[in-house]
């Protein structure tokens, strides 16, 4: 039996032309009644009193699991949909259409980007995911950071590589952090977006446009 071909695609500045983390963290802390100065004042001194790690995502603390989720649908329909990089959705739907196995491997967060991903019928998501407790955000992450190697290790945890031609499959990302990501297949394609590519090119790997 011939084994699947995985297309493993970066978010931010890949998919779309934007840090996506950098916009909805404070867009969230808007909607979220927790996230004042005083209380934030006074939530850090408590942490450090008790020496405990503080949330990673202070604009997230107790915000209803309902409201993010609400925040993060329209922030998909109202910042993410229009600021897409239109050659790597070409490359996209291109997968899509001969059947490969996409998945979206990025730092970002799951709540925005699962959002995304039901538009587009893409089923597997390797994201940041966020720890709730009683129906809230707590503000930490729920599991690994999925940034750098860490992306390979969630990578490995959601689906069986070996069930995949590794070789002939294809990795889209912008970032020198996912020199990894990238080195897991035989395909492997950096996207151009401003920024320095010249580890990209020292490694022999592909450089793509964003748009064409």
């Amino acid at each position: 039996m011939m084994k699947e071909i995985l297309a493993l695609f970066d978010f931010c500045e890949t998919l779309t032309n934007f840090q996506t983390l950098d916009r909805f963290l404070p867009l969230a802390g808007q909607h979220n009644p927790n996230y004042e100065h005083y209380k934030n004042l006074a939530r850090r001194e408590k942490y450090a009193k008790l020496n405990l790690p503080y949330p990673r995502y202070e604009w997230l603390i107790d915000l209803s699991l309902n409201v993010a989720q609400n925040v993060a649908r329209n922030f998909v329909y109202d910042e993410v949909l229009p600021h897409l990089n239109q050659g790597i959705m070409d490359k996209l739907f291109y997968h899509q259409d001969a059947g490969h196995t996409l998945v979206i491997v990025s730092g970002g967060l799951e709540i925005y980007i699962k959002e995304f991903a039901k538009i587009y019928g893409i089923e597997h998501i390797v994201a940041v995911e966020l720890e709730t407790y009683e129906n809230k955000l707590t503000g930490h992450i729920d599991g690994i950071h999925t940034m750098c190697e860490r992306k390979l290790y969630k990578l490995a945890n959601k689906l069986d590589l070996t069930q995949y031609n590794l070789s002939h499959s294809y990795a889209y990302s912008d970032c020198v952090s996912d020199i990894p990501l990238l080195s897991l297949v035989g395909n492997a394609n950096v996207v151009a977006c401003g920024k320095d590519l010249k580890w990209a090119d020292i490694l022999g790997y592909r450089i793509i446009n964003a748009s064409a």
